[in-house]
């Protein structure tokens, strides 16, 4: 989602010449010098910012949600919007009813505790980092809970979406010391961003 985020941080005043010079940059200045930009891993956007690294950062909500976290965040940016959803394969008449634990792969494995737990279904949860798809071709688990835009790469390794979880957009979270210590400069960025989030949820190609 980051090209959108770039887009609306353009529209909101800042010009970002030396990253689109060099996309690959991990760190990057707004032309005018008032602002820079960190490039890290989602799933590391809170400690930043929860630790001081950073005044402010832009995650998605399954993010938050999975690391259960209370974070300062003002703004919903309206950008990234996917679903956190349950999939299985295509055609599969797997029993739920608890018969037996239900093999889930996930990288959310706290929602997706969380998510059987509440309709009353047993399972064993197994954390993996990279293509979930595989999980049911090769047995290794009966079902996935992953974040999906489209939905396009779950059909072509024929899954089919059983049911969602949670919608997630970027949010834009704050620092607590830089909140009330800087909140002149973070309400200025607040109120250059504020009049260009889309209308409607944006999902990132």
């Amino acid at each position: 989602m980051f090209d959108d985020l770039l887009v609306l941080f353009e529209k909101g005043g800042w010009g970002f010449t030396e990253y689109r010079k060099n996309p690959r940059a991990l760190t990057c200045l707004s032309d005018d010098g008032s602002l820079r930009i960190l490039l890290v891993r989602s799933s590391d956007v809170i400690a930043y910012v929860d630790n001081g690294g950073a005044d402010a950062g832009i995650v998605g909500r399954d993010q938050i949600e999975e690391q259960n976290r209370e974070m300062i965040e003002p703004l919903d940016l309206n950008v990234g919007y996917c679903r956190l959803v349950v999939a299985r394969p295509e055609g599969s008449s797997l029993d739920e009813s608890g018969k037996r634990t239900l093999r889930i792969a996930t990288k959310y494995p706290r929602l997706a505790e969380m998510h059987f737990l509440a309709r009353g279904v047993p399972v064993s949860i197994l954390k993996l980092y990279g293509s979930l798809e595989l999980a049911p071709r090769t047995g290794l688990a009966d079902q996935i809970v992953d974040l999906v835009a489209t939905g396009r790469t779950l059909r072509e390794n024929q899954l089919e979406i059983v049911e969602e979880i949670l919608p997630s957009t970027a949010r834009l979270i704050v620092n607590r010391a830089s909140w009330s210590l800087r909140n002149k400069a973070v309400m200025n960025l607040v109120g250059r961003l504020k009049p260009h989030i889309p209308r409607q949820p944006v999902i990132s190609g």
